[in-house]
């Protein structure tokens, strides 16, 4: 079964980034955000971020994703996917990422200055645009405007996406019920994001090919 339809894949909160250029974007102050992965109401998995000041001023990120969807007891769908990146002055500097998705494997390495962003994929080399935020989605710098352009941080690809504004909505935050501003994305990333008052992730919401809803949701 051909599932292939996982990421491309927050109370009080630190802010980063204050260089001519740089993005903000907020995390948790206790440093991680948990979320179960759940298909049509049912949990396969998680997603899991954490935070950490660096030495220099900047921030780390480290990402695992790690997906099992079974019928009948037979696993037909596996996903797993490790990220690390590294943020100066509110910009991405380096990032790098492994990905299983069901036996389509990718390495990535990615490095980031004023000029290009440079992105090696199993070896192959390729150059996007200075600039590009990740579309590891926790960045809610992502939805700042109408158009833009998302990297991909499984394969290195550059994603252009339409952002919708959607209301606020009541769902479950870091120390239960918050109101969240609603984001839809379109494009080359089908996604629906929400993020807290203070522009923190608290849930993702799209739908895999084969129609069933796919929720992350904080544990």
């Amino acid at each position: 079964m051909n599932m292939r339809w996982l990421p491309a894949a927050l109370l009080a909160a630190s802010v980063f980034g204050t260089g001519p250029g740089a993005h903000a974007a907020a995390y948790p102050a206790d440093g991680a955000l948990d979320f179960t992965v759940l298909r049509d109401g049912e949990e396969i998995g998680t997603h899991v971020l954490r935070f950490a000041a660096s030495a220099n001023g900047g921030v780390d990120v480290d990402i695992e994703t790690d997906i099992e969807v079974s019928m009948m007891f037979v696993t037909v769908y596996r996903f797993e996917h490790e990220g690390h990146e590294h943020w100066e002055n509110g910009r991405l500097a380096t990032l790098e990422s492994r990905t299983d998705d069901d036996g389509e494997d990718h390495e990535l390495v990615v490095t980031a200055d004023d000029d290009a962003i440079r992105v090696s994929d199993n070896g192959v080399g390729a150059e996007r645009p200075a600039g590009l935020l990740p579309a590891s989605l926790w960045n809610n710098a992502i939805v700042a405007a109408p158009r833009t352009v998302l990297l991909n941080t499984l394969d290195g690809s550059a994603m252009a996406v339409s952002v919708e504004t959607l209301g606020n909505e009541e769902v479950r935050g870091l120390a239960g019920p918050v109101t969240a501003s609603h984001y839809r994305l379109s494009g080359d990333l089908l996604r629906e994001l929400w993020y807290d008052p203070q522009g923190v992730l608290v849930k993702v919401r799209f739908s895999a090919e084969d129609g069933s809803n796919i929720e992350y949701v904080l544990r």
